[in-house]
C-alpha cells in the first residue's frame, strides 16, 4: 500500500518563514535608517575646566550642546554675531559665550533652540563655531 503526500505546509516552516522576514526586514530598516553623529570623535567641553581657565583651553577644539539663551553684540551680521549658549550638564546649567563668524554659512540662529556645536576656544576665551546641527 503507497502512502499519500502530506498536503499543506508544517507550521515550524511557517514559523522560519516569519521569523527569517521579520530579521531581513528589521536589519533593512535599521540600516536605512540609521543616525549618524557628524561630530563624533570630538570631544564634548568640560564646563567646569572651561570656567575655571578658558585661556588653557585655547586652540582646541570641543563639541557643545546647550540652548540658544540671547544675542550679546549689536554688530554688523558681517562681523559675526556673538551668543550666550546655556550648556546644561549633570551638576546644573551654565552659559558660555559663542561665536558664529561673519562668513558663516550654517543654520539660522534662534532664541531657544537647542544646538550641539562644534567650537574653537579662543585666546580670549570666546567659543568659535566651525560647525552647527540643530537639535
Amino acid at each position: 500500500m503507497s502512502r499519500r503526500a502530506q498536503s499543506g505546509v508544517n507550521p515550524a516552516h511557517w514559523l522560519g518563514l516569519i521569523i527569517i522576514i521579520a530579521v531581513v526586514g528589521g536589519g533593512g530598516y535599521a540600516l536605512m535608517n540609521r543616525a549618524t553623529d557628524p561630530m563624533t570623535g570630538v570631544t564634548e567641553l568640560s564646563t567646569n575646566e572651561f570656567l575655571d581657565n578658558a585661556t588653557a583651553l585655547s586652540g582646541n577644539v570641543y563639541k557643545v550642546e546647550g540652548i540658544v539663551d540671547d544675542r550679546l553684540d549689536k554688530w554688523r551680521i558681517s562681523e559675526g554675531r556673538l551668543f550666550s549658549v546655556q550648556i546644561s550638564d549633570g551638576r546644573g546649567g551654565a552659559f558660555v559665550p559663542v561665536w558664529v563668524p561673519g562668513d558663516y554659512e550654517g543654520a539660522n540662529i534662534q532664541r531657544g533652540q537647542r544646538y550641539v556645536f562644534k567650537v574653537r576656544v579662543q585666546e580670549n576665551g570666546v567659543l568659535e563655531v566651525l560647525e552647527l546641527l540643530k537639535v
